[in-house]
């Protein structure tokens, strides 16, 4: 994998290269010798106009309809910039619908080197149909929320293709893009700069959704929304909170989970005025938090990264800086009032059939760079207590003796006692932490808070390795362990990523895979049930062993190069009753 692949990552040649693929595409003649185009697809609707799309190839299937880039909301630029978005109004012009917009501003540091890309006027959607229908019913609608730590990621066509979902021609699916970092998450905690802009985007484009995805032969009353990652988050997010009620029917939450540690930044004013004073900005510390405000919003974009960058405290971590807020003063545009944990445990929200899955590896997504590149690597041995402490995100009621012990157990239970790096261990820790313990968790409130009758839940558990992996991704293409299946790699059956990955062969494994991967989520999306799989019931928890949960279906490779989905309930329990010991109070 090299430098160049590496760039393509961070978005940077997407759109030149996404138009090379366009163009490359073999054209059809009719039978006099001339080229035959198909009528390009046009949709209207009383609340966006008309909007003028195209035909995409499909990767089973001949070709359907894409409508690409259609904003949203006003740019969020100038007075806009850190302001809850504006909804874009009803165009009396055709909208151009056939090119993908650029991605939020952003600097992707989950690969080496990361370069900014995108811009801030980037709240466009995508929406994509089957071409032809089986029926006349309104079909069921797919919203994806990109993942991405909330300070990268896109939903360019060329990274989150829609061909695998195109291809069952039973669902519509939209992608969007929202504000990410600093743009998307800055608060100054008070009505200045309430924060969560890049949740409300989300919102309103669940809004947009509701409003014109009929017009798209969708149905406005039966959308699933999933996400991965911070996409992922995002969507059990929109669940727990009053902003956004009413918009869907169900959610599917991959990696993460709303009770994930990175969910929530408790020093937002803090974070405000430090992003100030890097960005150059006089008296950062005793401004008004409406001149704080006034004075970055003239801030270029390149400084506001640069100032980012300079907050961390160790390389690139955190990875994540801005997060979502609690907008704990009165506001009726809140997203959250208080922590989305407490609301998850009361459950004090209209809950909604519910999935939610995990990959065995999710903490290669940052523990893979720094075990493969040997500088970071000393580093990180060279100061390995503080560091790990700062990597596990422990609550900061956590006084030093506590810590201490925190961490002296941690390095027993992982790292054989050694006060250095082991790869397991650090993959372990940092996936048990982030994501495994959070998963096993949700599992256990969503089951003792609210009815399982009307919120069902369904589990998955995605260990294919194949032959791509964004764990070379993760190191800089320098990678010879093998790392498993990490953090994304079931995005690579979901979605197409032509700029990332070459295609499956159609006969392949793999291939199969993937439809069957997302036939799983498509059969959610349509029934709200995946197959004939049985919910998981309060009954089974707390578990009955250290080594199983309730079923859940299991995507891994079989005998001979083949690939196996079968129900199974082995998890590493003991490993969470251990976190569920050390955050005693938080459980």
């Amino acid at each position: 994998m090299t430098n160049v692949l590496l760039k393509c990552l961070l978005m940077i040649i997407i759109p030149l290269a996404y138009a090379l693929s366009q163009a490359l595409t073999t054209p059809s003649y009719d039978s006099s010798g001339y080229e035959y185009k198909p009528p390009q697809p046009k949709v209207c609707s009383p609340y966006a106009g008309c909007m003028l799309g195209k035909l995409m190839p499909g990767y089973r299937i001949e070709n359907f309809e894409a409508f690409l880039g259609i904003p949203y909301a006003y740019p969020p630029i100038g007075e806009l910039r850190f302001s809850h978005p504006k909804a874009y109004p009803r165009s009396f012009e055709v909208i151009n619908a056939t090119e993908a917009k650029s991605d939020c501003i952003q600097k992707n540091t989950l690969v080496p080197n990361p370069q900014a890309s995108g811009a801030e006027d980037c709240l466009y959607l995508n929406v994509y149909r089957p071409t032809h229908r089986h029926s006349r019913d309104k079909l069921p609608v797919m919203v994806y929320i990109h993942g991405g730590g909330w300070f990268a990621g896109s939903s360019h066509p060329a990274l989150v293709g829609p061909e695998y979902f195109m291809d069952t021609q039973e669902v519509i699916l939209v992608t969007f893009n929202y504000r990410l970092g600093v743009f998307g998450f800055l608060s100054t905690e008070d009505a200045i700069v309430p924060g969560n802009f890049g949740l409300k985007d989300q919102t309103l484009a669940l809004k947009w959704v509701q409003k014109n995805i009929v017009a798209f032969g969708g149905n406005p009353n039966q959308v699933t929304i999933f996400g991965q990652s911070a996409g992922g988050v995002s969507a059990h997010m929109h669940m727990l909170s009053k902003h956004s009620e009413g918009l869907f029917q169900g959610v599917i939450s991959m990696s993460g989970p709303a009770n994930v540690p990175f969910g929530i930044q408790p020093n937002s004013l803090k974070l405000a005025r430090l992003t100030a004073k890097y960005s150059n900005i006089d008296n950062a510390n005793e401004l008004s938090t409406a001149k704080l405000v006034k004075a970055l919003r003239t801030v270029d974009v390149e400084t506001l990264l640069k100032a980012a960058d300079a907050i961390k405290y160790w390389d690139v971590d955190p990875l994540t800086v801005y997060r979502p807020v609690v907008e704990n003063f009165n506001s009726s545009d809140a997203f959250f009032t208080e922590n989305p944990t407490d609301i998850f445990r009361r459950g004090d929200y209209k809950a909604v059939p519910f999935m939610t899955g995990i990959v065995p590896g999710e903490g290669a997504v940052r523990a893979v760079a720094i075990l493969e590149q040997k500088a970071l690597r000393k580093a990180f041995d060279a100061d390995f207590d503080y560091l790990l402490r700062e990597f596990l995100e422990l609550p900061p009621h956590f006084n030093s003796s506590r810590l201490r012990m925190t961490i002296t157990r941690v390095i027993d239970e992982y790292f054989e006692g050694r006060h250095e790096l082991l790869n397991q261990g650090f993959v372990d820790v940092v996936t048990d932490r982030g994501f495994h313990h959070p998963f096993y968790n949700a599992i256990k409130i969503h089951l003792s808070t609210v009815s399982t009758l009307k919120s069902p839940l369904y589990l998955y558990y995605f260990n294919y390795s194949g032959p791509h992996t964004y764990a070379t991704l993760y190191a800089g293409g320098a990678s010879t362990t093998p790392y498993g299946v990490v953090h994304c790699d079931d995005l690579i059956y979901l979605f197409r990523s032509p700029i990332l990955f070459p295609d499956f062969p159609k006969d392949s494994t793999h291939a199969n895979v993937s439809r069957a991967f997302v036939n799983y989520f498509v059969t959610f999306a349509k029934n709200s049930k995946p197959y004939a799989l049985k919910q998981c019931q309060a009954s089974q928890f707390p578990p009955h062993s250290d080594t199983s949960i309730c079923d859940y279906v299991s995507f891994q490779n079989g005998p001979n190069d083949s690939f196996r989905m079968k129900s199974a309930n082995d998890f590493n329990v003991r490993r969470m009753h251990f976190w569920d010991d050390i955050l005693s109070e938080e459980v």
